[in-house]
């Protein structure tokens, strides 16, 4: 029985590519990525309010969203697996840029899903098929924390939080389209950052601030930094606070910097129970 006043609330928290390779183009058109991934206490508000119109999702932001927001294409893609019996309005407080490469609508999506889950008591097997079919990024931020991702953002090991570091960020208004900056890859780009991406996570772990610093490496710096002169000011900017790593995160446009002590951001742990 739908109850129309019950409001539920999820965090979804924004993420950063501490390492980023993408590996060759896969004939389904996506490409294979190798990279760390993390977890930081930015994050959207999102309230669910359920209603009695099954099918029918209104969103509520304040945020230019074009196109179909990923939380109606989550709902969607899950009711082709489910009979859900309810609708949905929600309110969604936006505090992580969009087209920043802090995983923003992703996010939003991954705690969709764990909403319905929640309500339609699904498995866990049931949330990352879901997942994988809206976005590449949204399996990971399911659960959150430090992973190591691969193939086309699907297979995921979940790692021992990486814990002690804060960051900074420097976003622009600069929106950059991931899509785009995909397609703009060349074969001789692929696989050239440093391997094996463990001894990335291995440096953060015994905080070997020399090794976090020569093991970091994001493919699509160097082409955004050339085409986007805002963020190469940040990037420039963000090395100017003697951090342990500067780099840009996901193809753009946010910059961050790694510190020990003093980052307004924090790294967070994953939650066990989400997935």
């Amino acid at each position: 029985m739908v109850i129309p006043h019950l409001v539920e609330t999820e965090r979804a928290y924004a993420k950063v590519n501490l390492y980023l390779d993408v590996l060759s183009k896969r004939d389904d058109g996506y490409h294979n990525i190798v990279g760390l991934f993390q977890t930081i206490d930015l994050y959207d508000l999102i309230e669910f309010h359920m209603t009695d119109e099954p099918g029918k999702i209104t969103i509520q932001t304040h945020a230019n969203i074009m196109g179909m927001n990923l939380i109606e294409k989550a709902y969607r893609i899950a009711s082709e697996y489910y009979k859900i019996d309810f609708g949905l309005k929600v309110r969604l407080f936006k505090n992580i840029p969009m087209g920043s490469g802090l995983g923003g609508g992703s996010a939003d999506a991954a705690a969709t899903i764990r909403f319905l889950a929640r309500i339609l008591n699904m498995s866990d097997e049931a949330m990352m098929q879901i997942a994988e079919r809206v976005g590449s990024d949204v399996p990971f931020l399911l659960r959150g924390g430090t992973a190591l991702v691969e193939g086309k953002g699907e297979k995921i090991t979940f790692l021992e939080p990486i814990t002690g570091y804060s960051l900074n960020l420097f976003c622009s208004q600069v929106s950059i389209s991931t899509a785009l900056m995909y397609q703009k890859l060349t074969e001789d780009m692929y696989n050239k950052g440093p391997k094996p991406v463990e001894e990335l996570y291995e440096a953060y772990r015994i905080a070997d601030l020399h090794g976090v610093r020569s093991l970091s490496y994001n493919i699509f710096q160097k082409m955004v930094c050339a085409e986007h002169a805002e963020v190469k000011n940040n990037l420039d900017k963000a090395w100017t606070e003697n951090p342990i790593i500067a780099m840009m995160t996901g193809t753009g446009s946010c910059v961050f910097s790694v510190h020990r002590t003093g980052g307004r951001y924090k790294f967070i742990a994953g939650s066990p129970n989400s997935l």
